[in-house]
């Protein structure tokens, strides 16, 4: 999941790590027993120069390293909150009980009332709850990644397929945290190397697009559980 800034970040560690290093090997010899004075001098400016060497390392070294521990932090607490939802998400099916679809109104009316039940559980929701601003960055860079380029061209004119955003739908979908994605509102499509590379979701979550936004969609209970603004870069398709 490294980017540009990332990469540039590690090599400059590297650099450092080479330059002091190289500092380290040009330090004089301590020198031992029946030394001159100057000599003590110099081996004293030697074991000043080390210990800062050796700083400098453990420096470059943490901060080539903290950028990859805070992604994986955020990616974690991310697959928590998730999959906190999906034990919600069982709970209230399991509570309801399985509905026996009869005909296509039984159907709606089990959804309808499922999503009622997970939306009064939810009252507090916010967006940013799943969608962490830890982790916000993340899935912008990897979807940036995915959508960049000549290579990228088939990836950005999917998403426009059947995104209820891009034109103007016959069904609005508005984007907010416990709305109800509306039943025949167009659907956006998420191009296979994109959702190769986010996160993977339990079976009651899928990721749609409504314009450049990422939400975070029960595709049962047909409720938008959170979303990730912009998620999507402002790219010609071209």
């Amino acid at each position: 999941m490294d980017d540009h800034a990332s990469l540039a970040r590690r090599g400059a560690a590297r650099f450092l790590i080479g330059l002091l290093a190289a500092l380290c090997l040009a330090v004089p010899v301590l020198a031992g027993p029946g030394e001159k004075p100057e000599e003590k001098d110099e081996a004293a400016r030697a074991a000043k120069v080390a210990k800062k060497v050796a700083r400098a390392l453990e420096k470059a070294r943490k901060a080539e390293e903290e950028p990859v521990e805070a992604d994986r932090r955020a990616l974690r607490k991310f697959h928590e909150e998730v999959m906190e939802y999906a034990e919600l998400h069982d709970k209230q099916v399991a509570r309801l009980g399985k509905p026996v679809a009869v005909d296509a109104q039984d159907c709606f009316a089990a959804q309808r009332a499922l999503a009622r039940s997970i939306q009064s559980k939810r009252v507090t929701a916010r967006q940013g709850d799943i969608f962490a601003p830890a982790v916000e960055p993340i899935f912008r860079r990897l979807i940036a990644v995915e959508l960049r380029g000549p290579d990228g061209l088939p990836a950005r004119q999917a998403i426009l397929e059947g995104n209820p955003g891009e034109e103007k739908p016959s069904v609005p979908v508005v984007v907010r945290v416990n709305g109800e994605y509306p039943i025949g509102a167009a659907r956006s499509t998420v191009p296979p190397s994109v959702l190769l590379t986010l996160p993977p979701l339990p079976a009651s979550l899928e990721y749609r697009f409504v314009g450049r936004d990422l939400i975070l969609l029960d595709s049962v209970a047909q409720l938008i559980v959170d979303f990730l603004p912009a998620a999507a870069p402002n790219r010609p398709i071209k």
